[in-house]
Parts: structure tokens; sequence; C-alpha cells
């Protein structure tokens, strides 16, 4: 993500987090609302990214709302708590499954055999770098909720902004792991051929 896609991303949170500071729960979800929208339009009038700011607006009016419904300013965290959540469900589930979640996205996008899952190497690999990015999900969500019982409202924004470029550290090595990993495969069946 560029870093004036971390900047909009983060925008709403931190806009939230001063607005309230200053006046209020209301004033917050107002200007929270008034920021994803400014940031939706310019995204849409440069054409970049479009799908992640309809997605981001999405979630900023989400967690607006449910900071009005609620009273509370930390009600405002509760939409992004639902992220690690079924991260976290997808990667087990996936493991339950036998088709770990990082061999079906990460092989595929880093052009890995169609057959990974005959290939022990790698589906061992997949297997451990899917419980990785669930247990990164679960120490996220464990962190929030406590956050969240606390009434740690500047905490949970400051977890909630950093999160983002946490993830996109995490989906950077998990490709360039799967590279190394699917090269380290094809080096050995080679090996083997010859």
């Amino acid at each position: 993500m560029s870093p004036a896609g971390v900047v909009a991303a983060a925008a709403p949170t931190l806009v939230f987090l001063v607005a309230n500071q200053i006046g209020g729960l209301r004033p917050a979800v107002a200007a929270t609302a008034v920021t994803a929208a400014l940031i939706l339009a310019w995204r849409l009038w440069t054409r970049r990214q479009v799908r992640h700011a309809v997605a981001g607006a999405l979630l900023a009016a989400a967690c607006a709302a449910v900071a009005a419904g609620t009273g509370q300013a930390r009600g405002f965290f509760l939409p992004p708590m639902l992220i690690p959540v079924l991260a976290a469900a997808a990667c087990l589930l996936s493991l339950v499954a036998d088709r770990p979640l990082a061999g079906l996205v990460a092989n595929r996008i880093v052009g890995g055999p169609p057959e990974w899952r005959s290939h022990r190497g790698l589906r061992r690999f997949y297997a451990v770098t899917t419980v990785l990015i669930a247990l990164v999900s679960l120490v996220s969500l464990a962190a929030q909720v406590l956050l969240y019982q606390w009434g740690e409202v500047a905490w949970l924004g400051i977890l909630h902004v950093l999160m983002g470029p946490v993830w996109g550290a995490v989906t950077a090595l998990s490709i360039v792991l799967s590279r190394r990993a699917v090269s380290r495969e094809r080096a050995a069946a080679e090996s083997a051929g010859s």
C-alpha cells in the first residue's frame, strides 16, 4: 500500500479520535462520515484503489453507526474486531478441511504448482503459514477485546491504525516466503528428475 493509501485508510479513525476528544461522540461521528466521504470522492476522482476506497468508506460508516448506536466512543471499534475473527476462522477452517488458506491464496499469486497439496514441503509450508496468520489474528483480537473492555478508546484507535501496515507486512512476507518455497520445491523436483 502506498503512503497515501495508508494515510487514507487511517484518516477516519484518527479524525474520530481527535473529534471525540475535542467535542464528544456526535461531532466525532459526523467528522468521520465527512472524512470517509471525502476520501471516497478523492479516490473515485483519481480512479485509484476504488475498491479499497469503497470498502474503507463502508467500514468507516459502519464504525460510526455502531458508535452512535451504542452511545459510546469505544463502539466505533466493534466492527473492526470482526476482521481478525473472520481471518482466524477462515484459517482454522481451511486447516480442518486440509486446504491451508495460505496455499489457496499465495500459491496462486506466486505461480506455484496447481497440485501443491501433493508436494509435502509446500503443503507443510502453507499449513505453518496459515497457522501463523491465525495466531496473528487471534493476538490482534485479544488485544482489541482487552482494550475495549478497559474503555481505552485512544489505544484501540492506535492499534486499529497500526494493524493495517501489520497486515500489509504479513501479506508481503507470506508472498516472498511462498516464492522461495515454490522455488525450492521446483529445484528439488528438478534434482530428483535428473
